[in-house]
């Protein structure tokens, strides 16, 4: 009879059990991680489009804060030319062009604050960014407002003073005009009377005792009629100028007609801007006073809860 073979065995059951619990655990944790990944995808995404938002929000305003410092240095040569009060010197067609120029400025600039501020009230409303970045905005936004505020005022009193230019050269030409035309119907004036005595005393007076009875140089040759003559050329003369009158005045109209038109249109533009403040301001105090209602709400919460 053989001896019983001894076999050694070693149970492994809790090993097996340890590694299965390890292996739940890694499982439910990455498992863990990917949905809370998945369901915290909306965050990254709304804090890139808030970023995305405050960059062209920061770009726009940069455009119109450039275009404003363009306007104000041309306004400041359109206030140099409309100072200008000689007649002779009046750069009326350099004046309608900056004029013109600078309007059209100023209502694509009010028109690019008007859009900065819708941007700037949803950037707000989104709730994706801090107190302080909409501080911000709305602090940059106003600055933007009233610097083009004072930019269309500025261009109102250029325009002004332009039409009060013109009004004074219209009053001058009236009264130059109103001079030579009393000069022309002044009959001392044209009819030249120290000539026409002297040579009617010439004709009565006796001829001196040296006078000869042949006939005079001032016979034989004929004298040249210079007065019939230069009275069609100066008739001519007149007739020319009458066109160029009628062409300058015609221009002087066109170019006050302009100029009241301008402002008129910049008084809108202006109260718009005004309004846009106002409005802005209402609604900071409103935020004022709601922050204020629920300061005390709270201090009241307090209060009850101490009690």
């Amino acid at each position: 009879m053989m001896p019983p073979v001894k076999t050694s065995y070693r149970d492994r059951t809790q090993e097996f059990l340890s590694v299965a619990e390890r292996l739940k655990k890694s499982f439910s944790s990455a498992s863990n991680a990917a949905s809370s990944s998945t369901g915290g995808s909306t965050k990254p995404d709304a804090t890139r489009s808030a970023v995305a938002i405050q960059s062209e929000f920061n770009k726009r305003a940069s455009m119109i804060g450039y275009g404003i410092h363009q306007t104000s240095q041309k306004l400041a040569k359109l206030a140099k030319l409309a100072k200008r009060t000689s007649v002779f010197d009046d750069p009326t067609l350099e004046i309608q062009e900056l004029t013109a120029v600078i309007k059209q400025d100023i209502t694509a600039l009010n028109a690019a604050v008007v859009d900065l501020q819708l941007l700037c009230n949803s950037q707000n409303e989104s709730g994706n960014i801090s107190s302080d970045t909409t501080t911000h905005s709305t602090t940059v936004v106003d600055n933007l407002k009233n610097r083009l505020m004072t930019a269309t005022k500025e261009f109102k009193e250029v325009l002004t003073t332009r039409t009060e230019n013109l009004k004074v050269h219209e009053n001058r030409r009236q009264l130059f005009s109103s001079t030579a035309s009393k000069d022309s119907s002044n009959p001392f004036v044209r009819q030249r009377p120290l000539t026409s005595r002297t040579a009617a005393s010439a004709t009565q007076a006796p001829p001196p005792p040296w006078a000869n009875a042949s006939v005079s140089s001032s016979q034989l040759v004929p004298s040249k009629s210079t007065d019939v003559e230069s009275q069609p050329l100066l008739q001519q003369q007149q007739q020319q100028m009458v066109p160029l009158q009628d062409s300058y005045m015609h221009s002087r109209a066109e170019a006050l007609h302009n100029v009241e038109s301008t402002i008129h249109e910049l008084s809108n533009i202006f109260t718009q801007l005004a309004t846009m403040v106002s409005q802005q301001g209402e609604l900071a105090i409103r935020i004022d006073e709601n922050m204020d209602e629920s300061l005390s709400n709270v201090e009241g919460a307090q209060g009850q809860l101490v009690r």
